[in-house]
């Protein structure tokens, strides 16, 4: 999905609200859980053990928020929905449109989104599932953009995720240091659930303007990730990381879009599957990596929350003020890329 920014009709975003956990998994309880299914040796453990804390070291994985209680998915998704909108002075029925941003769920049918949507009171939107692995939240908000470019009566909508991973998704059983190359990154997965207000209208609590957006896929490395509907998540983390070359270039050309310079970027709000790829693309950028929050140690890999968190986070913080221009951006397997320009225009921060 493309778009120009002068064809984009007014869109605001709220500051999202986020659901963390209270547990919180160090690398060492995850090495344990390991240990306690491996089958082998003690000589055998070895060379797993040096691969698992090689991978996590690599990517910066300290510890992450796990949810003892993942089901029911909708649940965590509607209890951040009700933050968001509770803070932007909206109720249920204020809703024309709500998106599930996330891959986590428990069936095909109906979707999450309606789930959600019954969970909160918005009877009468309209809701959907956006499915775009860890650029699920991301393509929701283009998603609410482009229909409302074409639909002027579509005026409040609310784009919510719950990363969280149902049980059997994650493989602790791992018996090889192949096995770990291929299974092991989700070993560094965090659970949130997050929503944010996309809105016509600035939202009362304040929020960023949407600049400009930018959607591309390449999906000839399909293959390289996959979340299978029976079956542990795979994902080849050499081969898909390298693909985060492809990613300055996409960059620049939603900045070319939007009439910015890279370096007029206060901001990159990103996803965050690992510091050391962060700090790669903050240097192809040319841009202080200081200015491209690197949280992967703090909350692991939250797949489609991780931006809509890095955002709250930064809030929190003090990083974005009233003018700060802020790319969000995303890599997921499909291999898809997702980005939105947002200028801030108030909130918290």
């Amino acid at each position: 999905m493309t778009q120009s920014s002068s064809r984009l009709p007014p869109v605001w975003l709220s500051p999202p609200a986020v659901r963390l956990p209270e547990i919180v998994r160090t690398n060492d309880d995850v090495l344990r859980l390991v240990r306690a299914e491996f089958r082998g040796t003690e000589e055998a453990w070895g060379p797993v053990n040096r691969r698992i804390r090689s991978l996590l070291r690599a990517c910066g994985t300290d510890r992450r928020h796990w949810e003892a209680n993942p089901l029911p998915l909708a649940g965590h998704a509607a209890t951040a929905a009700r933050v968001a909108l509770a803070e932007d002075g909206l109720s249920a029925d204020d809703l024309d449109l709500v998106l599930y941003g996330s891959l986590a769920r428990e069936y095909f049918e109906p979707s999450t989104a309606s789930e959600v949507a019954w969970m909160l009171g918005a009877n009468r939107a309209l809701a959907l599932d956006v499915t775009a692995a860890c650029a699920g939240s991301l393509l929701a908000v283009q998603d609410f953009v482009a229909r409302s470019a074409v639909d002027d009566t579509l005026r409040t909508g609310l784009v919510c995720t719950s990363s969280m991973t149902p049980p059997g998704f994650v493989n602790y059983g791992l018996q090889t240091p192949d096995e770990v190359a291929m299974l092991g990154a989700g070993l560094t997965l965090g659970n949130a659930s997050t929503a944010m207000v996309v809105s016509r209208t600035q939202p009362a609590g304040g929020g960023g303007r949407i600049r400009g957006m930018l959607g591309e896929g390449m999906s000839a490395h399909h293959e390289l990730c996959r979340a299978s509907i029976h079956g542990h998540f795979v994902s080849d983390g050499p081969a898909i990381f390298a693909l985060a070359r492809h990613i300055p270039a996409h960059v620049h050309r939603l900045c070319d879009r939007v009439g910015w310079a890279v370096n007029d970027v206060d901001l990159f709000v990103t996803h965050q599957p690992s510091n050391s790829v962060l700090r790669a693309i903050a240097g192809a950028l040319e841009v202080d990596p200081h200015i491209m929050p690197a949280l992967h140690s703090l909350y692991g890999n939250c797949a489609e929350s991780s931006v809509l968190l890095a955002l709250r986070h930064a809030l929190d913080n003090g990083r974005i003020r009233p003018g700060s221009k802020l790319v969000m951006t995303s890599a997921a397997s499909g291999f898809v890329l997702a980005s939105l320009a947002v200028e801030w225009e108030g909130g918290p921060g």
